[in-house]
């Protein structure tokens, strides 16, 4: 079965991975860097071949964009690749370290959960982005892309050996496959040879992983991600921010999708509506909005859709109370922002939104792993276990107690020696 040996061959690799030090993986990572500068003109001319394919297929316009890998998106990745080299290595990293009353030393130290399947449609630059955080956090992947990247995909798969191969580290460190859907159905069961799941794509795919997975998963549920104007709040900053987190990249998860507005701060409704039109936004809007602005009415479906496209819902609300609880109930637990000049009312904001990622004065265009340090992310987790939020390096780790004592024992010193005597 193709599958199990796949899975074989990563957990068979992983204990050499797991054991490799930061300058051997870093020069796999260094190693693939240079292969996507050398290899460009050929990743773009298989990418434009799948992107030709996908259009014919009938993929919308506005998610074609997901499935690019251009020029602009290549260096980008390149610089991702340089910056985790540079981070450090969390494996074998102690923390939370103390003396005990008893005279134990105790720490913790993170070690790599293993193997880790990836299972994403489009977006090839997730090949890049999940090999490099696999490997320099220990563990091995195998990454699934969508067959509307295969040629693509299969290409990077080639550089990843390649790099690997240079670093002499075990090929099969990073596998990148395809496959029919029953074979991934198959690795979903492999526990024995796979520790995580990390499924990103629609809701449909996610849905499915976690039904079939015998495997824990950490989950990336639909991004529908508010921002809530408070009052008192400077309206020009406000916009602004609201701007940035629907217009810069509408197709992406941390793109907004609902505008929540205070009641007091409603009399700019028409400035705020005219501003999304002006980007060429789609304006939906409950009555108040209505009546304030020409836009079309917005339903209760549209408060918990994820349009991932120049499409906004606007909402009046009572104050910062309403907005938690608009959030709260039809949110996905995802990134949500609150605009205020009331430190009160952003303290009770941060409390009360039960999401991954909680901004205060920002865009939600910053729930990026790049723009927090990370260097990017190999997802974003809706899940409270094992991780939240972007997700990098520590997040692909666990750990392990190690304790040191002097011959420490807990009953009396001895006394299992005396008691053999008698």
């Amino acid at each position: 079965m193709i599958s199990k040996k796949i899975a074989q061959q990563a957990k068979d690799c992983s204990k050499v991975l797991s054991e490799a030090g930061a300058e051997q993986k870093n020069k796999a990572l260094s190693a693939m860097a240079r292969k996507l500068g050398s290899n460009k003109s050929q990743i773009i001319s298989v990418n434009k071949q799948d992107i030709a394919e996908a259009r014919k297929s009938g993929v919308p316009e506005h998610l074609l964009g997901r499935l690019g890998f251009a020029d602009s998106k290549i260096d980008s990745r390149i610089r991702c690749l340089n910056k985790i080299e540079g981070l450090s290595d969390p494996v074998g990293q102690p923390y939370k370290c103390e003396r005990r009353p008893n005279g134990l030393e105790v720490q913790r130290v993170r070690v790599p959960l293993g193997v880790i399947l990836m299972i994403y449609e489009a977006r090839p630059h997730v090949t890049v982005n999940a090999g490099a955080f696999c490997l320099k956090s220990g563990n091995c992947a195998i990454l699934r892309g969508g067959s509307e990247a295969r040629r693509c995909n299969e290409l990077l798969g080639k550089l990843w050996s390649e790099a690997l191969s240079e670093a002499d580290l075990p090929t099969d460190s990073v596998q990148v496959v395809s496959g029919s859907h029953e074979e991934t159905g198959e690795l979903l069961k492999l526990s024995e040879y796979i520790d995580l799941v990390i499924p990103r794509g629609g809701k449909g795919l996610i849905e499915t992983v976690a039904k079939e997975s015998k495997i824990p998963v950490i989950k990336h549920y639909s991004g529908v991600c508010n921002v809530y104007i408070d009052s008192p709040a400077d309206i020009h900053k406000a916009i602004d921010v609201a701007l940035d987190s629907k217009c810069l990249m509408p197709e992406v998860c941390n793109a907004m999708e609902t505008l929540l507005v205070s009641e007091e701060s409603s009399e700019h409704i028409p400035a705020i509506v005219k501003a999304f039109k002006n980007c060429g936004v789609e304006v939906r809007g409950c009555q108040k909005v209505q009546v304030a602005a020409e836009v079309k009415e917005a339903t209760e479906e549209d408060w918990q859709r994820e349009y991932l496209d120049n499409i906004v819902s606007i909402r009046v609300v009572s104050g910062v109370g309403e907005a938690i609880e608009h959030i709260n109930t039809y949110g996905s637990h995802h990134t949500d922002s609150i605009v205020t000049d009331s430190v009160e009312n952003a303290e009770k904001f941060k409390r009360g939104v039960d999401s991954g990622v909680v901004l205060i004065n920002a865009s939600t265009m910053f729930c990026d792993g790049e723009s927090l340090g990370m260097g990017a992310e190999i997802g974003i987790s809706t899940d409270k276990l094992h991780a939240r939020g972007p997700m990098g390096l520590e997040e692909l780790t666990s750990y392990k107690f190690v304790i040191r004592g002097e011959g420490t024992v807990m009953g009396e010193p001895g006394s299992f020696i005396q008691t053999n005597k008698n």
